[in-house]
């Protein structure tokens, strides 16, 4: 009986586990220390791509790092947001965990999600860092 009552119990915890997206007026900046590229301005023509990650308590406690073409460009916690100045044209957005001690549990390169996107010059876009319940990121469009 016990072990029926903690079956029924665990996918009851787990729909709550999930990350939700922010509105870019709630986020916090990412400090400087922790945007390692895309930070200056460039002479080529380029867009600004805005990075949120969601707010949640799974994985809230370690960073997400963000890439762009394979360069790892930032590391986020739940809830901050940066703006990157990136070069128009096609490019592949990627994120994974990330960190040290109980956020190093998983294989960085094998959780790593990728999407590809297209910066228009002058434009503006916005990316959601997620993660689902079944624990697996996203890298998505938002108009949060």
């Amino acid at each position: 009986m016990k072990r029926f009552a903690l079956l029924c119990l665990i996918p009851v915890l787990a729909m709550g586990c999930a990350t939700r997206p922010v509105a870019l007026t709630d986020t916090q900046p990412v400090p400087a220390e922790r945007v390692f590229a895309y930070n200056q301005p460039i002479d080529t023509p380029s867009g600004t791509l805005v990075v949120v990650r969601d707010v949640g308590h799974m994985a809230g406690g370690c960073p997400l790092a963000f890439y762009i073409d394979g360069v790892l460009t930032a590391h986020l916690r739940t809830g901050e947001a940066t703006a990157l100045t990136v070069p128009a044209g096609s490019h592949i957005l990627g994120a994974g965990p990330t960190g040290k001690g109980m956020c190093a549990w998983t294989n960085e390169e094998a959780n790593r999600r990728e999407t590809a996107h297209t910066i228009e010059p002058g434009s503006q876009s916005k990316i959601r860092l997620a993660l689902t319940r079944d624990g697996v990121y996203q890298v998505t469009p938002t108009a949060f």
